[in-house]
């Protein structure tokens, strides 16, 4: 594994834990998934801006079983590594097969692809599908 993708892998494992410390342990116990994604902005765009594409799609993508468990969080200070993302978030995953394959084909979410293309760098960004392992 690359030096930079330990590291981001890192930072997910790191936003699994502060999941925990949120009280999310329900939603993360029993062999359950998890969806961490670390979020560029394009250049010219605020955390700000990608809450209204989250207050958008949260109601969609909720109903194929993607579901926040933590707030949404703000890259306020980068300490180590040689990523910097803006944006990281925690979700819970009702199916590891099915979820993402849903919400990619529901055509209410699809609508709002180009305004999620506006707001985040797709290229840049990171995204970790996860299981616990129990």
């Amino acid at each position: 594994m690359r030096k930079s993708s330990m590291k981001v892998f890192s930072i997910a494992v790191v936003s699994a834990i502060i999941a925990l410390s949120f009280g999310a342990t329900s939603a993360l116990a029993g062999g359950k998934g998890y969806f961490i994604d670390l979020l560029y902005l394009q250049d010219g765009k605020t955390a700000a801006d990608a809450n209204v594409y989250f207050a958008k799609v949260t109601p969609i993508i909720a109903k194929h079983g993607l579901r926040r468990i933590t707030p949404a969080f703000e890259v306020t200070m980068n300490m180590a590594g040689d990523i910097n993302p803006n944006l990281i978030n925690v979700w819970s995953v009702g199916d590891l097969q099915n979820t993402m394959n849903d919400i990619f084909a529901d055509p209410k979410y699809l609508e709002n692809v180009p305004l999620r293309n506006s707001i985040f760098d797709m290229k840049r960004s990171y995204m970790f599908m996860m299981r616990d392992t129990k």
